[in-house]
């Protein structure tokens, strides 16, 4: 399959944990996958556009949904969030709370 790598270096049992994850039902925690990771899968078994393949780029998820990116100092908001969602997003994707200004997250009054 072209565009997909690192699925065959999953472990045996990677199938029976994923469908026991799907069988469990949603659960509404943010989970963050690097953008380097093979989950990376977005707008490749999703719609919307390709995230950036890279070690520094952070994808936000909850429940199966991608919410934001973190490419750099950037966040893209890539679903609707408003309020502490949105803040919870930011602070899950930096790794820490962070101020988020018009999309970019972390480093002022340096």
């Amino acid at each position: 399959m072209s565009g997909v790598s690192g699925e065959q270096f999953a472990l045996p049992d990677a199938v029976e944990r994923l469908r026991e994850i799907r069988r469990s039902g949603a659960d509404n925690r943010l989970i963050v996958v690097s953008g380097a990771d093979p989950l990376n899968l977005t707008g490749i078994l999703s719609t919307g556009e390709r995230i950036r393949t890279s070690t520094g780029t952070r994808i936000v998820y909850r429940n199966g949904v991608v919410l934001a990116a973190m490419e750099g100092d950037m966040l893209r908001m890539l679903a609707p969030l408003e309020g502490e969602d949105a803040a919870q997003v930011a602070a899950v994707a930096a790794g820490r709370r962070v101020p988020v200004i018009s999309g970019y997250v972390g480093r002022f009054g340096r």
